[in-house]
């Protein structure tokens, strides 16, 4: 039988050192106690090793998951913002416009901008007329989630004509109107200055 040669110790052709660790006759004791080093697989690190994998990518996993779908809800909530908003702003400019078309259909001093309280709110609504018509009723509406309102204020104006927020001389022929629609916590204000442009 040929016999594999090592530094100090032969093993016979065809056996494996590692296959007879458990044996009695184990050569693994002998060449470890002589100084040749053998490669043993321990089962048991092995094993829990493989356990250690699995919770850390399992963990990996349910972070990534996790940061996934908070930032698809950040997302989310970004996009119905920006929805609302645009549609909040819409609100605005449709009031704006109808208190053009208010003013633009009335006598400004008598029945018109002119003649509404400063510092109430207002909205608008279509009259019973023939076409209909826009006219302005104390109060706030609600449409679906907003809450829409209508504010004039007057307007000062100081010695070169420039509209100023104090000490300058009250404009009978202008005010400012400013249009708040709001909605769970959230407001969008629109101002603007309307003229007496019949006079």
């Amino acid at each position: 039988m040929a016999v594999i040669k090592n530094k100090s110790r032969t093993f016979p052709q065809g056996i494996d050192p590692l296959e007879r660790i458990g044996e009695e006759n184990s050569p693994i004791p002998a060449a470890r106690s002589q100084g040749i080093r053998v490669k043993v697989r321990d089962k048991k690190f092995s094993a829990g090793f493989s356990v250690i994998e699995i919770i850390v990518l399992a963990a990996i996993v349910i972070i990534a998951f996790v940061a996934f779908f908070g930032l698809a809800a950040f997302s989310l909530r970004n996009l119905f913002l920006i929805k609302e908003t645009t549609r909040a702003n819409e609100l605005a400019q449709e009031a704006l416009e109808a208190v053009r078309n208010f003013r633009d259909g009335t006598t400004w001093d008598s029945n018109g901008i002119g003649a509404l309280s400063a510092g109430v709110p207002y909205f608008i609504q279509l009259n019973s007329d023939v076409p209909p018509k826009w006219e302005l009723i104390l109060g706030q509406e609600t449409i679906d989630i907003f809450n829409r309102q209508i504010f004039f204020s007057d307007v000062q104006r100081d010695a070169n004509d420039d509209i100023v927020e104090s000490e300058g001389t009250n404009d009978p022929d202008t005010r400012k109107i400013t249009v708040i629609v709001s909605w769970e916590g959230k407001t969008v204000q629109v101002p603007t200055f309307l003229t007496n442009w019949q006079q």
